[in-house]
């Protein structure tokens, strides 16, 4: 049985860095690129990486997978490149959230790309201080949803997240077979249950595909009680002006039932009013950006960058 990792502090950080052979060291890319590997590996071990990150040999009859390198263009090394970057800084701010080490597990075993959407709906929900645990798997019909969501008046709701729902053609149609899935499957029908949909971005930007979702949504949530809100939500990246970061929003929509079997006294809705603090810059305060601004970034304490010794474990 592989033990709990242990957990990693913003001090491990600069120090596992100084432990880096100087010519990575002197290059920032490859610091920064070697960073989030250790990440990744201390929690899902040298082999996983080795597996799942590193580029297959020349010649490989093998496809890349969902986070190995590939620098066929140069668009597409970039773009693997920040996604291994982003999952370890989203790693590392929710490895204290209960049930991390089950869902590590899963990735370890199951489907990598299906366990990383559930860590980035873990940040999603992490970013606007919705309290939540992860939910072991069960595989058992009505009680295999991902996370269990707390409200600040003590009431609980069982919350299912469906992938990224990709398509070229847009069809608001397309979410009722995530939705059907996630009330027939995953749900039980004895507790409040909230459905999240990723959508692509466009899907929420543009007004009329937005009301054909909420239109699509609405009438999934006249034929079931046990569901009391569908949550449509989508990521959006962009440069901040000026600085060396990326910005992280997102757009949502809620649907909230009238139709459920749990208590009507009170919304179930989770983002309600809840507005952007100007002083964000980009993310909430505890959201560490680990990658933001590389050597530079606070996480990297000056004193600390000669201390020649390893603080994330060695998988």
């Amino acid at each position: 049985m592989k033990s709990t990792p242990t957990r990693i502090t913003l001090a491990d950080l600069p120090l596992t860095v100084a432990s880096f052979p100087l010519e990575v060291r002197q290059e920032p890319n490859w610091t920064t690129f070697n960073l989030s590997t250790s990440i990744i590996g201390h929690f899902l071990g040298k082999e996983w990486v080795k597996a799942n990150i590193v580029q297959r040999e020349a010649g490989s009859a093998i496809p890349a997978g969902f986070f190995q390198m590939d620098f066929s263009s140069p668009q597409i090394a970039e773009a693997k490149t920040a996604r291994i970057l982003d999952f370890a800084e989203t790693l590392f701010n929710l490895q204290h959230v209960p049930g991390f080490d089950q869902r590590i597990d899963q990735m370890r075993t199951g489907d990598v790309e299906a366990a990383y959407a559930e860590f980035d709906f873990g940040r999603f929900l992490y970013i606007h201080d919705i309290t939540f645990c992860f939910v072991v798997p069960s595989g058992r019909r009505g009680s295999d949803y991902d996370c269990a969501v707390s409200y600040a008046d003590g009431r609980t709701a069982c919350a299912d997240a469906k992938c990224r729902i990709e398509s070229s053609e847009v069809r608001p149609e397309a979410i009722r077979h995530a939705l059907e899935t996630a009330r027939k499957k995953n749900l039980p029908p004895d507790e409040p249950g909230i459905v999240f949909v990723k959508v692509p971005q466009r899907w929420l930007e543009f007004a009329d595909v937005r009301h054909g979702l909420v239109d699509v949504a609405t009438d999934f949530l006249r034929n079931t009680k046990r569901v009391v809100l569908v949550a449509l939500y989508c990521s959006v990246q962009s440069p901040a002006a000026g600085q060396q970061l990326m910005v992280l929003r997102h757009l949502q929509e809620e649907v909230e039932s009238t139709n459920h079997r749990f208590d009507r006294t009170r919304s179930w809705r989770l983002f309600k009013g809840f507005q952007v603090p100007a002083g964000w810059n980009g993310m909430p305060p505890k959201w560490h950006r680990i990658f933001s601004k590389g050597s530079d970034d606070p996480a990297y304490p000056s004193h600390a960058r000669a201390i020649a010794r390893p603080a994330i474990a060695k998988a």
